[in-house]
């Protein structure tokens, strides 16, 4: 018997396809692998600079810096000055800084949002509260943009808790079977 010749490239054809396919099946769970990989590594860095000493020490002053901008009318002028570096504000600065550039990757895909809201959401959100009167007057000296990314993670977060989606992932956790207790 002899195969038409037509047949033959049909059957090729059928053959590439489904070699492509399989390729595209393939090359698409690698992606997502390494888009997972991605995630970590910088959630992983998100948490280093979090517990981070120096975050704590900026975490702690944020309260002071907040009052001093609320009740310092020179201050606040200074703060609309690009070359005014107060040495108080430095470690909030740089804190501040680190969130806006997490905020843009997150807001850019960079990594997904969900994982870093579940644990961070009251967290940024809290820092928001606290400096948005300092970032508004730096906004003034270095643009309209500065602390824009961080300023959309904040609220963001807080529609994350304001939904109960924060709420209900905790809830989840604790009627997980696996760390269910037996009686």
């Amino acid at each position: 018997m002899v195969l038409d010749s037509g047949w033959v490239a049909a059957i090729a054809s059928l053959v590439s396809a489904f070699i492509v396919a399989v390729t595209a099946v393939a090359a698409f769970r690698q992606l997502r692998h390494n888009r997972n990989a991605n995630d970590i590594v910088v959630y992983l860095r998100l948490i280093d600079t979090m517990d981070a000493p120096e975050t704590f020490a900026a975490r702690a002053m944020l309260a002071s810096i907040a009052q001093r901008v609320a009740g310092d009318a020179a201050y606040r002028e200074q703060l609309r000055d690009p070359a005014f570096r107060p040495e108080d504000f430095r470690e909030v600065a740089r804190l501040l800084a680190f969130l806006e550039h997490i905020s843009v990757l997150i807001s850019k895909g960079g990594v997904a949002e969900a994982l870093v809201l579940a644990e961070y959401a009251d967290t940024f959100v809290t820092i928001w509260e606290q400096m948005r009167p300092a970032i508004l007057e730096r906004r003034m000296a270095f643009g309209p943009y500065t602390g824009r990314a961080f300023e959309h993670l904040a609220m963001r977060a807080k529609r994350y808790i304001d939904d109960g989606a924060m709420e209900r992932e905790y809830a989840a956790l604790e009627r997980d079977p696996a760390t269910a207790t037996p009686p």
